[in-house]
């Protein structure tokens, strides 16, 4: 997906848009930003990035290979999305009314350029 100007957006700016009690996936990262999963995945386990905890499988469950990018930081993903309103199944995956398609991402940074 692209913006207007006909370029893909940044994983930052897409992350950043994502508000709390929300959710997305990384296939939907990737359509917005136009990369792979496994690069952005990458990314996200390396390199500090906002609301990165917030980018699940498809299918709602946080990544087995799900991984702070700060070496101190050890509290559980699944606690730190609870306490910020996501709710999940008895599965272990969040509730899909929660999440953030490629569609709603870039129409939130849509409006996050309007109003600016």
């Amino acid at each position: 997906m692209l913006d207007p100007a006909g370029t893909h957006l940044p994983v930052n700016q897409v992350l950043a848009s994502i508000p709390s009690g929300r959710w997305t996936s990384y296939s939907d990262v990737v359509e917005v930003i136009g990369s792979h999963q496994v690069a952005v995945g990458t990314r996200l386990a390396s390199v500090v990035t906002p609301n990165a905890h917030r980018v699940l499988k498809r299918s709602g469950q946080i990544s087995p290979d799900f991984r702070w990018p700060d070496p101190k930081r050890a509290d559980n993903p699944r606690d730190v999305l609870t306490a910020e309103g996501i709710r999940f199944n008895g599965s272990g995956r969040a509730d899909q009314e929660q999440r953030l398609t490629a569609d709603d991402l870039a129409a939130l940074i849509a409006d996050e350029d309007r109003d600016s």
